[in-house]
């Protein structure tokens, strides 16, 4: 199996959509490791601001009312179930916290990723809401963390970020092999083609 680094934020619906079309890859002999980052902090690193400044919408009006329009339309394209966000900008910090400490144990993040996913764009759930991040840790047997482990999970989250957008992952999703950068949903097809056997 060959490796492929798949970086991912739970808000982004592209990270949602990359996640759902996982298996075009994978059918070509990928394994994914996961690696959780911010896109609030990606973005915040691009205009030079501090990683967890202010949020600061980077698209143009007609270019964010694109991007609106074009969820459900992509989403009926791949064939993908899609009920949500609840809202314009969804937070999945808390989430990003989680994956993010279960990820420096060693713990594979398939399982807890799916279920965050299918929580915030398929039921629209708000999974910054303690109910529901506690509900969804409870189900896949997760132990909640501590106020420590989550400052220190959201330390580890933003060197990570950091460390990607130095190494030139700029958005989410992202899927690096060796040197090389995809970048998009949209690229999974170019991504696999690299490992399709003649």
């Amino acid at each position: 199996m060959t490796k492929v680094d798949f970086f991912y934020d739970l808000r982004s619906p592209y990270a949602y959509f990359a996640w759902m079309r996982r298996a075009s890859v994978q059918a070509s002999g990928v394994t994914f490791s996961l690696q959780p980052v911010s896109i609030d902090v990606l973005l915040n690193l691009q205009a030079k601001r501090e990683p967890w400044a202010e949020y600061v919408d980077p698209l143009a009006p007609p270019k964010r009312a694109h991007m609106i329009s074009d969820i459900p339309r992509m989403a009926r394209y791949w064939g993908i179930p899609i009920g949500g966000p609840f809202t314009f900008k969804p937070s999945s910090k808390l989430a990003m916290n989680t994956l993010t400490h279960l990820s420096s144990l060693g713990v594979d993040l398939h399982a807890l990723t799916n279920r965050f996913f299918e929580a915030l764009w398929q039921q629209a759930r708000n999974i910054e809401d303690r109910e529901v991040y506690d509900r969804i840790l409870l189900e896949a047997n997760v132990s909640l963390l501590t106020e420590a482990e989550n400052r220190s999970a959201n330390e580890r989250l933003t060197e990570n970020t950091r460390k990607a957008y130095e190494d030139g992952i700029f958005g989410v999703p992202s899927f690096r092999h060796n040197d090389s950068v995809y970048f998009g949903a949209d690229r999974m097809d170019v991504l696999a083609a690299n490992f399709t056997k003649a």
